[in-house]
This record gives structure tokens, sequence and C-alpha cells, in this order.
């Protein structure tokens, strides 16, 4: 009943096949995200969750960079959500972002 644990060969070979494996998955994960770039609407979505801001207040953000007023914003921000095109200053605001 008190028999040792003994590691032989199958067993540490089928342990570093699971390693490999799993390495294998997360460089291709890596490569697949890379190649593939985000839309607007993707990297609109995204930095929003990344600050815990809604993506409201980015429109809202966009538009005082451009000198614009929260009312553009708002108006804008509602023919975003009926049509799902991005104004120009919020694109502008995102690829900024992009390259910081």
């Amino acid at each position: 009943m008190n028999a040792a644990f003994i590691l032989d060969w199958p067993m540490l070979l089928a342990i570093l096949a699971v390693l490999a494996y799993f390495e294998l998955m997360r460089r291709l994960d890596r490569y697949w995200a890379n190649r593939n770039p985000l839309t607007d609407e993707e990297r609109l979505w995204n930095h929003a969750r990344n600050q815990g801001i809604s993506e409201h207040e980015i429109f809202k953000r966009a538009a005082a960079g451009w000198t614009l007023g929260p009312e553009k914003a708002d108006a804008d921000f509602k023919a975003y959500l009926k049509t799902g095109d991005l104004p120009h200053y919020v694109r502008d605001h995102l690829r900024k972002l992009k390259t910081l």
C-alpha cells in the first residue's frame, strides 16, 4: 500500500508532450492575434473596457480633443448606435491611442 512514486520515461515523455502542446497553442494564439488587426469598433469596445468607461464617454473625450461640444458627441453617439458608423474624430482619437 505504501508504494513509492516512480517517475519512468514514458510518464516523463507524456508530461513533456503536454507542456509542448500548451506552449505551441500559446504561440499560435499570439500569432493569430497579431495577424488580424482590430476594427475601429473593436478598438472602441476594447479601450472602453480597459479604461472602465463607456463608449459614450470615449465619444465625449474624442469630441473634446477636437474642440467639439458634448451635444455633438451625444448626437453622433446616437447615430452610431443606429447605424454603426463611427465619426471621423472618434476614429482619429482611437488611432492616436493606439500609437501611444
